[in-house]
């Protein structure tokens, strides 16, 4: 029996993932390849010996190849980086989180320091944990209002301006990264909401390249939220130059302004989070369906609802359907008896696939049976 690629595996976009070419990590020499194997798979005590040999194969043909010494550093410190991080956040995978950007510059007492603090205390009192840079400023109010016992820092290596804050520096879930793209991608992966306060060139990039991952379907739809302080207008003026010169002028769809949420409320900001879990649990991309799976079971009229609703996101000839666990998500034995429907989606549209999750979660509370 041929075995699909096993490379082409669920990750943290509600993907499939990308298949990695077998002949590109194949090395020339038998001697080596039948010592790899050998390797793999007497290490190999936790997972599929396959994922040793092709990394072997990877550095290998690195080793081989006339990439520059600085080039095969930098592949060495990534990979590094990504294990240590992973160790980090591996024990509290099922505890959800949220990620909270902001400028490193704006001191205690300050209205966006407060007003961030004041969100972080209701994260923890609803049973989130809350990731930030680490560093001081806004980041610094999100690990002070959670508490060090509920705080992941994130922080990376700068010649200046920043250093871990005092309350995640000696605290087991800092970590500090070399690299900026390595600190982003834990972001995105192991966030399920993020927050946004005021911010400078820093929190303009995450936020962006969030959005455009979310936009794209690199990134699974989580809740984006834009929190100011009471009697401020900086996100209002934010949001004016997206509405004026990005959606008037095309660039973007009028569609994708339901993935951002404005507010100056920080408990209106975790009510926006809860309820976007509140029924919805997650998704998952497998060949041409989306699997959504639920935390409580959806009514037949309520899932015709949405196939009416909805029917911009089928395809052609397609339906939705309530769904038991699919052969692909045995991966993912947690949550198999959690209720699914399913569909084949077109894909494209991820604003419009973000309101059919509020619909969801929008279902008849006499409905609602967790």
């Amino acid at each position: 029996m041929k075995h699909p690629d096993f490379l082409d595996k669920r990750d943290y976009t509600g993907a499939e993932g990308n298949k990695i070419s077998k002949e590109a990590m194949s090395p020339n020499n038998e001697a080596i390849h039948d010592e790899i194997n050998r390797i793999a798979e007497e290490a190999s005590t936790k997972h599929d010996s396959r994922y040793l040999k092709e990394y072997i194969k990877t550095g290998i043909n690195m080793a081989q190849s006339n990439v520059s010494d600085h080039d095969f550093s930098v592949m060495v410190r990534t990979v590094r980086e990504m294990y240590f991080a992973n160790t980090i956040f591996q024990p509290y995978r099922h505890i959800r989180k949220i990620t909270i950007f902001g400028s490193a510059r704006i001191k205690p007492g300050e209205p966006a320091y407060d007003t961030t603090k004041q969100f972080a205390v209701e994260a923890s009192d609803h049973g989130y944990m809350v990731i930030t840079g680490g560093g001081p400023g806004i980041m610094q109010a999100g690990n002070e209002g959670a508490g060090a016992e509920r705080s992941f820092g994130l922080n990376i290596q700068l010649p200046f301006e920043q250093q871990a804050n005092h309350i995640i520096r000696d605290n087991p879930r800092s970590i500090d990264f070399y690299y900026f793209f390595v600190r982003k991608l834990n972001f995105v992966a192991e966030s399920d909401a993020m927050v946004a306060c005021p911010g400078g060139f820093g929190t303009m990039d995450e936020i962006f390249e969030s959005l455009t991952l979310i936009q794209t379907g690199k990134a699974k739809i989580y809740p984006v939220v834009l929190l100011d302080s009471p009697g401020k207008t900086f996100w209002l003026n934010w949001l004016a130059f997206i509405r004026v010169e990005l959606v008037d002028a095309g660039l973007i769809s009028e569609d994708d302004l339901h993935l951002i949420h404005v507010t100056k409320s920080p408990s209106e900001a975790i009510d926006h989070i809860d309820q976007f879990y509140r029924i919805f649990h997650s998704y998952r991309f497998i060949g041409d369906q989306i699997v959504i799976r639920t935390n409580a079971d959806i009514p037949d009229q309520w899932v015709t609802h949405l196939e009416h609703n909805f029917a911009d996101l089928i395809k052609p000839g397609g339906k939705i359907s309530k769904v038991k666990a699919l052969d692909e998500e045995k991966d993912e034995p947690e949550i198999a008896a959690l209720p699914r429907i399913a569909f084949p989606i077109q894909r494209g549209n991820y604003g419009r696939l973000r309101l059919l999750i509020d619909q969801i979660n929008q279902m008849p509370s006499r409905s609602y049976k967790p």
